[in-house]
């Protein structure tokens, strides 16, 4: 195992594996269609925190679920600016340009651009009963110039309220910060915890400046499952947040 500690507000980021744990629930944006080379626009007012629609032939930014975790996004206004309505590359895509590739799968979630802030949240996950947990999300930040308002965050919030930091770094700190240009694995312990959602968001105004989000799996530590007598495959278990 290997552990990377950022610079500045960044949390501890472990690089492990759950290869060959059961599954509670987990998402690596396989199961929606892509829109190669095609940008999301916002239809709605840049000027207004709103949540993010849908629209027909564009990357999707919203999923109801399926045997992977769903998701929501929103548009929140820091900038007075035109946020995603001059269209951007957001959302579930196959792009790979700046990843190379994505860590499981054809697919990843893309944030870039957002002139504003830009969240997604996925689908609670329900870890009542559990012994113990832990969870893991992949992040890739594109290597570019960052402004002093520019921020990448990925977290946690469990049992409805608390946050859990798992990378957290903005303006000089994230321009500087060795963890740009590479996939990094995000890791939390949730031993104690009942529930958890993870959201992750980007608060950006330039295209170089962007995200990519894959291969979220939330799993029981060994022998947590036996313990509730649901040894043997876990399947998917998720409530929306």
């Amino acid at each position: 195992m290997k552990t990377t500690v950022l610079t500045g507000a960044a949390a501890a980021v472990f690089l492990v594996g759950a290869a060959g744990a059961d599954v509670i629930a987990y998402s690596s944006f396989e199961e929606l269609p892509v829109f190669g080379g095609v940008q999301y626009v916002d239809t709605l007012d840049p000027a207004t925190d709103h949540a993010l629609l849908d629209n027909p032939g564009e990357p999707v930014v919203n999923y109801d679920g399926g045997l992977e975790l769903g998701f929501s996004s929103f548009y929140t206004n820091t900038r007075d600016s035109v946020g995603l309505t001059d269209g951007d590359f957001v959302g579930v895509t196959d792009f790979t340009g700046a990843v190379g590739e994505y860590t499981d799968g054809v697919n990843g979630f893309q944030m870039s651009d957002p002139d504003g802030l830009m969240t997604t949240t996925m689908d609670t996950v329900d870890l009542a009963g559990l012994a113990s947990a832990s969870m893991t999300v992949d992040l890739f930040v594109n290597s570019t110039g960052y402004e002093s308002d520019d921020r990448v965050r990925v977290w946690l919030e469990v049992d409805g309220g608390e946050d859990i930091d798992l990378f957290n770094v903005s303006g000089d700190d994230l321009e500087s910060s060795a963890a740009t240009g590479q996939w990094l694995t995000l890791s939390a312990d949730l031993t104690g915890f009942s529930s958890a959602t993870l959201r992750f968001e980007l608060d950006a105004n330039a295209g170089p400046e962007a995200i990519y989000v894959d291969n979220i799996v939330f799993v029981p530590a060994p022998g947590a499952l036996a313990l509730l007598g649901l040894a043997g495959l876990a399947g998917t278990r998720r409530r929306r947040g």
